[in-house]
């Protein structure tokens, strides 16, 4: 079923993941922390700023934009299916046809801008593009597995909550990303929510120069509904003739009056598609009520800061039913 799952195309986790605000005690640092206490802070953001320095507190930068690379690999269980055909009436087929494992193997490229309102929330856009493989494994009518490759553009909002303690930091993140494929009626979202827990490490010379690791659980989930039309010949390019033939005509010759009128259509589509004839125009209509199979994962990252403008960062997901790599490069910036 070649486009029906394109749900996990470019729903990352782009979060902040830099610990936001930082107040180390050791004595070692004690002169780089003094120092923050009487600088000239001039800049308007993050608001209260002005305020954090002057207790001792290292903030980010305010802005920053990171270019950033993900992918994911994760399985969706299709819980019902409607189908219909050429724009005809569509009919619940969920009684009658069974799919095995979906699984949709994200590669994601995209560019997310981001600002701290305050001290403890930073706010960021993204935006970018990437592919998908989607492979489908239908059992029911006939059993066949079809792996498909295709394009899309994201985009979306989000805000992180951060604080910490000592080296110790906490940060909250959520966003909402949508996802504009050519298949789909209207784009898909999905909301992302993820909480990291990290250890910031300064260096014994640069106190702006630091290493922080963190672990934290990753949640992921998909608006339920999705629609869109497929091209016959997408779906079913080479099981068109012989013995797939007369398994579907069997299988729907038991279907109630309703669903068998629509069967039937698209099995005579297919048979003609695999008898070489020009089927034209002929489409599969279909709406889908899905889920993420598995909603949550566990997710270990780590970053270094070369300096206050320079922040490379790296994450991996694992466990439950989705995996997941982020990799990524922040230049942050003040603003007036």
């Amino acid at each position: 079923m070649k486009k029906l799952l394109l749900l996990a195309l470019i729903t990352s986790s782009l979060t902040s993941m830099a610990q936001g605000v930082n107040r180390e005690k050791n004595e070692a640092y004690k002169a780089y922390f003094d120092s923050l206490q009487t600088m000239d802070y001039d800049y308007y953001l993050p608001i209260y700023g002005k305020g954090a320095y002057r207790r001792g507190f290292d903030l980010q930068l305010a802005a920053g934009i990171s270019p950033v690379y993900f992918t994911q690999t994760q399985e969706i269980t299709i819980q019902s299916t409607s189908i219909g055909f050429n724009g005809g009436q569509k009919v619940d087929m969920s009684s009658f046809i069974e799919f095995g494992p979906t699984i949709a193997t994200t590669h994601a490229y995209t560019v997310r801008p981001d600002i701290w309102l305050f001290p403890f929330l930073n706010l960021y856009g993204i935006l970018g593009g990437g592919t998908t493989t989607t492979e489908v494994t239908l059992l029911k009518p006939i059993g066949f597995q079809t792996s498909q490759h295709f394009t899309a553009q994201s985009y979306g909002i989000g805000a992180t909550l951060t604080g910490a303690v000592g080296p110790v930091w906490i940060a909250w993140d959520n966003n909402y990303n949508f996802v504009d494929v050519e298949a789909l009626v209207e784009p898909v979202p999905a909301f992302n929510s993820s909480l990291r827990v990290g250890h910031n490490f300064l260096n014994p010379t640069r106190p702006d120069r630091s290493m922080a690791i963190w672990v934290g659980a990753f949640y992921q989930k998909l608006q339920n509904d999705t629609r869109g039309n497929l091209p016959i010949s997408d779906i079913f390019p080479s099981v068109g003739t012989g013995q797939n033939i007369e398994t579907m005509r069997d299988w729907a010759s038991g279907l109630p009056p309703a669903q068998r009128l629509v069967a039937n259509q698209i099995i005579d589509k297919i048979e003609e598609f695999g008898q070489g004839n020009d089927v034209g125009n002929a489409t599969i209509d279909y709406e889908l009520q899905k889920k993420v199979t598995a909603p949550f994962n566990l997710i270990l990252g780590a970053q270094y800061q070369f300096n206050k403008n320079w922040i490379a960062r790296t994450e991996l997901g694992v466990f439950g039913k989705r995996s997941q790599f982020l990799l990524s490069l922040n230049y942050r910036f003040n603003l007036i």
